[in-house]
């Protein structure tokens, strides 16, 4: 019998069948292969990156720590540290990196934390002479550095300042004594202005002059920083102390504790009052005898009424202050003089200062209230008006540079002249 068919066999491909299920699965041999590849690399870098940072590495962080030099307390008092007291030090550092590159982060944030210390003490300095300017260099080896307790550091770090050869050279300065005077400078002498109460009830104008001297009773000295002594020191070899006198608040001190007038207090002639001292940054001011601190100083003060007086007489511009509500309105005074005639006494020294610059004619209206006056209107036009009486011109001198008196007893700054009847006129 004959058949036209084709006979297959179990387990082989008849010819001219398709390969297309064998291809798939080396496809899919393949794509797995490449996957394990993937996992195995992305494995091998982590191990890498886990082991980078497992292993030591030395790196040297510049400039992140510091050094301090102190002295010990034998030679606090005696001597300071001139030089900068603190140093930059760069660091070596060991360990694993991980731990590094947040030691030198924290470090960036937080500088000068970790930090060395040196104590200067009198072995350092035993065979160290002094130069004329009282100073000596001391020659410090980093290998003597000592970590401080502020150095906080991760136990997986071993940290040491760079350079085992390094020295660092710091200047000392030696304190020393001078013998000191004040200097009253300006305030030796002088003059002021005060007022006395008259029985009256007006105020009288005095001019006196002034001496001052300090009355100590040992002598005193300064005791500091050799640049800082020789910087208040004259050409005498003596330290300059200084003081600030206000020579009428002296007075007015004086009469207050006493309970006396200021009349009272200048019958006396004099009077003495315990002034402050002016400090002197870095240097102490002692007694010299018994060594203790010297903050204050009394010092006399001799009054004595001026009497070279001479008149002096002229016409001055007349200035007219107006209260804020009349400003706003361009308010004008009307039959008001422009000039007024100022007569008085000045010392003879003080002539020239008569002059405006010094001495100035008010006409103080700030303190008139709308609600006060009898205003009036001003027929066939916009305006108001306002008559004022009783007010008086006064004089704003400047007592520094004229010291004065009235030829008139009755007359005062205050209420120089009176004027007579004046009008105010202002638009609404």
């Amino acid at each position: 019998m004959s058949g036209s068919g084709q006979t297959s066999v179990s387990g082989m491909r008849a010819p001219g069948a398709s390969r297309r299920g064998e291809t798939r699965r080396q496809e899919r041999w393949v794509g797995f292969r490449w996957s394990v590849h993937l996992v195995i690399l992305a494995l091998a870098v982590l191990l890498w990156w886990i082991a980078r940072d497992m292993v030591s590495v030395n790196q040297q962080l510049k400039d992140a720590g510091r050094v301090r030099f102190e002295l010990t307390e034998e030679l606090q008092g005696e001597w300071r540290i001139f030089s900068q007291a603190q140093l930059p030090v760069t660091l070596d550092v060991a360990g694993p990196t991980k731990e590094i590159n947040e030691f030198a982060a924290e470090l960036d944030q937080n500088p000068g934390r970790f930090a060395y210390r040196y104590e200067i003490g009198p072995a350092d300095i035993a065979q160290l002479q002094p130069d004329r300017r009282h100073q000596v260099q001391l020659t410090v080896d980093i290998r003597n550095f000592k970590a401080t307790s502020e150095a906080v550091v991760p136990a997986e770090l071993r940290v040491r300042p760079l350079g085992g050869e390094r020295v660092f050279v710091v200047t000392l300065e030696r304190f020393i004594q001078r013998d000191a005077a004040v200097d009253l400078g300006s305030s030796a002498k002088g003059q002021i202005q005060v007022n006395i109460n008259r029985r009256d009830g007006r105020i009288e104008t005095r001019a006196y002059s002034y001496g001052a001297e300090v009355k100590l009773e040992r002598p005193v000295e300064v005791w500091g920083p050799a640049s800082l002594v020789e910087a208040n020191t004259d050409a005498a070899g003596h330290a300059r102390l200084r003081v600030s006198i206000d020579a009428r608040q002296v007075l007015e001190n004086f009469a207050k504790s006493e309970n006396l007038t200021i009349e009272q207090v200048l019958e006396q002639g004099s009077v003495v009052s315990i002034v402050q001292l002016l400090p002197i940054d870095g240097v102490e001011v002692r007694d010299k005898e018994q060594r203790r601190p010297v903050a204050t100083v009394p010092v006399k003060l001799t009054y004595n009424r001026l009497q070279d007086y001479v008149p002096v007489s002229r016409e001055f511009n007349v200035d007219v202050i107006l209260p804020n509500w009349l400003a706003q309105k361009s308010a004008r005074v009307e039959n008001l003089p422009s000039n007024i005639r100022v007569d008085m006494k000045v010392l003879s020294s003080q002539r020239p200062n008569f002059t405006e610059q010094y001495v100035h004619v008010r006409l103080d209206l700030s303190s008139l209230n709308r609600n006060e006056l009898e205003i009036e209107n001003v027929e066939g036009t916009s305006l108001k008006r306002a008559k004022v009486l009783n007010l008086y011109y006064s004089l704003d001198i400047n007592t520094e540079r004229l010291t004065y008196e009235f030829e008139n007893e009755n007359v005062t700054a205050e209420q120089y002249l009176p004027i007579g009847e004046i009008t105010i006129v202002w638009t609404e």
